[in-house]
């Protein structure tokens, strides 16, 4: 590593720091720390939206399998794309005339405590795999960095994580993402340079051979359920919800989030290009793809800012993710043992032991497991999510009049247990199609027509 690698390293950490204690000056209340007080512009938002979104899955884990299937590495960005367009068109305003703090909220208050015990559990799960993911890719860039392993990466990864969200909550998810997304435009645009540069062209025979047949590597039905599980599951995460409601407007909250769908994509492009490329370099390690690429081939300066770009976007990602289990936790399971721990002090000390017990926990997991393909564990954490909370949020926003309480609490177990089940048994049959199937018979077995239509 050269003097210009810590230079860039060092201010892109530096600005992403700066605005996590910029944020903190602002958190008066538990309002605030939650939801922003519901004051955020278009800009905080987004980068709150992006925070989560784009992680370590969407830079790190695309490049590694780019590296590994070709332009199917686009999958996990194009399917989050789509999924925060989907979230603009039809559930930005049901979900803010709600007027809640979490997405299982939403959903009891239609069909009862058990059905939001049962989901902040389940989707709490769903959610910590890709936090897993996204200190795997932290701990990937550390060793290119220091050489000091698993263990020294998690660790400083998770400093970073607590730093990010204990202290300014939903406003610093905002103000981290915008820094964040900034310096990954930067990354991206200094990829597509140099890739090309290096490769002289793309196209086949190149070093960066974009083939259409390799969007779909692993199969059409597969790589077309890995986007649904990332549209899905963008729609049912607390993370992103938490974004829209802390927006100050309707129009604020739908700008921002179809800002964040055309933002996406890029970034994935981007991370597919260096993959593509490092194909020539024989890696022992895939996820060391994008790290090695910005150490090796881009002059140090600029390495060293994509390099640090990467650390914010793993840390991001991780830290808004961590924020909205640890707001679930609080308000839909502990709150409910306590009501002291629903609002004021306790909410904010509770909320904040909560995200540092989540980070050593998943910390203590990604180092059991470092050679694990990060896209995967993304698409497996989207694709619970979205079991556990897409079919009953959907029929709590816009259709609650026609199916029965107790067949849309009980399909909140019955989806994410299928999908874990279909996973395991390998039944030739996408798991998350037979997820969605399951949901949707167990929830129209209590169809019924209003009285007032009959």
């Amino acid at each position: 590593m050269e003097f210009g690698h810590v230079v860039g390293i060092v201010g892109a950490l530096g600005a992403f720091l700066w605005a996590g204690i910029r944020a903190n000056r602002k958190v008066k209340n538990a309002e605030d720390f939650d939801k922003a007080g519901g004051r955020n512009g278009v800009f905080l938002v987004c980068g709150a939206l992006l925070g989560g979104l784009i992680g370590g899955q969407s830079t790190v884990g695309t490049a590694q399998l780019a590296y590994t299937y070709g332009l199917g590495g686009i999958w996990f960005t194009l399917g989050a794309g789509l999924g925060c367009i989907i979230l603009c068109i039809g559930y930005v305003i049901p979900l803010r005339r709600t007027n809640e703090t979490t997405l299982m909220e939403v959903i009891a208050n239609e069909y009862g405590p058990k059905a939001e015990l049962a989901g902040s559990i389940l989707s709490s799960f769903g959610t910590l795999v890709s936090v897993v993911s996204n200190l795997i890719a932290a701990s990937a860039l550390m060793n290119i960095l220091t050489g000091c392993g698993m263990a020294f990466g998690c660790i400083i990864a998770m400093i970073f994580m607590c730093i990010y969200v204990v202290f300014g909550g939903v406003i610093g998810a905002g103000m981290g993402g915008i820094v964040k997304l900034i310096l990954l435009y930067i990354t991206a645009a200094v990829c597509l340079v140099f890739t090309i540069s290096l490769a002289g062209e793309i196209g086949p025979g190149t070093a960066i051979d974009l083939k259409l047949s390799d969007l779909f590597a692993r199969g059409v039905t597969k790589e077309l359920c890995n986007g649904a599980s990332l549209l899905i599951g963008v729609l049912s995460t607390q993370a992103y919800a938490q974004a829209i409601w802390s927006a100050k407007s309707d129009s604020v909250a739908r700008k921002a989030a179809l800002l964040s769908g055309f933002l996406t994509v890029p970034v994935g492009f981007g991370g597919v290009l260096v993959g593509l490329y490092m194909r020539s370099e024989m890696l022992e390690n895939p996820v060391d793809a994008f790290p090695m690429f910005l150490m090796e081939h881009v002059p140090p300066l600029l390495g060293g800012i994509g390099m640090g770009a990467l650390m914010i976007t793993v840390i991001a990602g991780g830290g808004g993710l961590t924020l909205g289990v640890s707001t679930i936790f609080v308000r839909d399971i502990l709150s409910k043992i306590s009501p002291d721990f629903k609002t004021g002090r306790k909410h904010l000390v509770a909320i904040r032991l909560t995200i540092i017990c989540c980070l050593i926990i998943t910390g203590t997991v990604a180092i059991l497991m470092p050679r694990a393909i990060i896209n995967d564990l993304g698409f497996l954490s989207m694709g619970l999510r979205g079991a556990v909370v897409f079919i009953p949020l959907t029929i709590s926003l816009f259709f609650k009049k026609y199916f029965r309480k107790g067949a849309v609490a009980l399909s909140v177990a019955v989806c994410p247990i299928t999908l874990l089940v279909a996973n395991m048994l390998d039944l030739g049959v996408e798991p998350l199609l037979v997820s969605v199937a399951a949901g949707l018979v167990t929830c129209f077995a209590g169809f019924r027509i209003p009285e007032k239509e009959k």
